[in-house]
């Protein structure tokens, strides 16, 4: 096996970084440079790679995730970006990124975990990792207003300074909250989202929405100020709407319908370290969409 070169946090070097995006294109079809030139692609991103040269061939990400989990506040660690070239495959690299990923941040968080395709599910619980059973909830609504938003333009700078800003310091609805990572709702709202913000005048919030047929699912919601949902809700929907599904856990779930996740219809699993799955097996909870990597 050749030598192979580590690098970690180097981001801002234009050479690695474009041999990292290389690779993640040719692996998932996903591009990191338009978050990246945003200048949302910051410190709590943190590529772990090994170069042939100057030619990225395996990656791990940590992603430094901080969550009010229940009240709880608690420093995570999501591995995402996990790939590696094809030719360079069947050769334990991985395994030695995560590896070093431990080292660095087994004692400096609450948790460590990912989330991972069925090609894969095989290979994580031989490093430490558990799967656990994650739970959408939604319901039926029956909407009593008109709806009530504006559409954001993401390609305008000062919507986007808006909605990371809104990100940022907002007064969360969920169970399970990101806590100043609004650098990873931007991630989605300037690429795959960036037709589903809204901001909702009368509530002085933003929302994440895709509708879909007669189908609202709200993503997240911030707001610098408390909001009830159900005014979300309300802002939202027009007589179209009679289903509602949620992309985080409610404070209060119980005018919601419980639904576990079919992670063979997503291809995604969640994988939380094997001592610490109490949290997910007693409370039904899920991550927020947004906060996946």
């Amino acid at each position: 096996m050749k030598e192979l070169s580590f690098f970690k946090g180097y981001q801002q070097e234009d050479k690695k970084r474009a041999s990292f995006d290389s690779l993640s294109v040719k692996t998932f079809g996903l591009s990191f440079e338009t978050w990246y030139q945003s200048g949302y692609w910051r410190d709590k991103c943190i590529p772990y790679t090994l170069f042939d040269g100057e030619k990225a061939v395996a990656n791990v990400s940590v992603n430094i995730m901080n969550f009010s989990i229940i009240g709880h506040q608690q420093r995570t660690i999501q591995i995402g970006t996990v790939m590696t070239d094809k030719a360079y495959r069947n050769q334990g690299l991985s395994r030695k990124l995560m590896e070093k990923v431990f080292e660095d941040w087994k004692a400096e968080s609450h948790l460590i975990y990912l989330f991972a395709n069925s090609t894969v599910w095989d290979f994580y619980p031989k490093l430490g990792f558990k799967s656990v059973k994650e739970y959408q909830y939604q319901r039926t609504i029956t909407p009593t207003k008109q709806a009530n938003f504006t559409k954001l333009d993401m390609n305008n700078k000062e919507n986007r300074e808006k909605l990371h800003d809104y990100a940022q310091n907002t007064c969360s609805l969920g169970k399970i909250s990101m806590q100043e990572n609004a650098d990873l709702v931007m991630f989605y709202c300037i690429m795959m989202y960036k037709d589903n913000v809204f901001y909702l005048p009368k509530l002085d919030a933003i929302a994440i929405a895709v509708i879909n047929g007669r189908k609202l699912q709200i993503l997240d919601v911030f707001s610098k100020k408390e909001q009830n949902l159900d005014d979300i809700i309300d802002a939202l929907s027009d007589q179209s709407i009679d289903t509602l599904q949620l992309g985080f856990v409610p404070k209060d779930c119980s005018s919601y319908e419980r639904i576990p996740i079919d992670e063979k219809e997503k291809d995604e699993m969640l994988f939380v370290e094997a001592d610490k799955t109490a949290l997910f097996d007693e409370n039904q909870l899920m991550f927020p969409l947004l906060s996946h990597t």
